[in-house]
């Protein structure tokens, strides 16, 4: 699938079928991570990935945006301490948040060039999640994405017309 393709046919998905994920996916979300690009080259993000059952179900636990039952779970976390000290004051309040959103939409893309359905979640306790998977002092969870084989199709897509979101040289030209 091309990745047009699979950013026009991408939606959340939380209802998942038992199959598990194959080693190519967890390769290829290994490589959407590495390749995702970093503001100041900072790469201050850290990323667990989740695929016992028992941690999966203690995660679900505690985060109320994670629905059915996911192969998988990508825990993106930032360290605001190591954006300070590699990019600055800009990448620590700021750009570490874009980096990691650049690397979840490199993740949501790649699962599905995969046939493989995703959701991400913001909805979850921070503290908790950070217990669970044992993350260090200065690094805190900051999303969720739960990846499968979607047990349903998803809803159809609905978007506003082009130029309601889109401007050409000028806002709302």
């Amino acid at each position: 699938m091309n990745v047009l393709d699979a950013i026009k046919n991408r939606r959340s998905t939380r209802s998942f079928d038992k199959r598990p994920l194959s080693p190519e996916v967890f390769e290829a979300i290994e490589d959407a991570i590495l390749y995702s690009p970093s503001g100041s080259n900072a790469q201050e993000s850290h990323f667990v990935i989740v695929q016992d059952p028992v941690q999966i179900r203690r995660i679900k636990r505690f985060a109320q945006g994670l629905s059915g039952d996911p192969a998988a779970i990508v825990v993106l976390c930032t360290n605001k301490t190591e954006a300070l000290i590699r990019g600055g004051i800009d990448t620590a309040e700021v750009l570490r948040f874009v980096n990691l959103g650049i690397a979840a939409a490199n993740i949501l893309v790649s699962a599905q060039s995969l046939d493989v359905a995703s959701c991400p979640a913001r909805s979850f306790h921070q503290k908790s999640i950070k217990e669970i998977i044992g993350l260090p002092e200065d690094v805190q969870p900051e999303l969720l994405i739960s990846l499968g084989y979607a047990n349903q199709p998803p809803r159809p897509k609905t978007s506003k017309p082009a130029r309601e979101v889109i401007s050409y040289d000028r806002y709302g030209k």
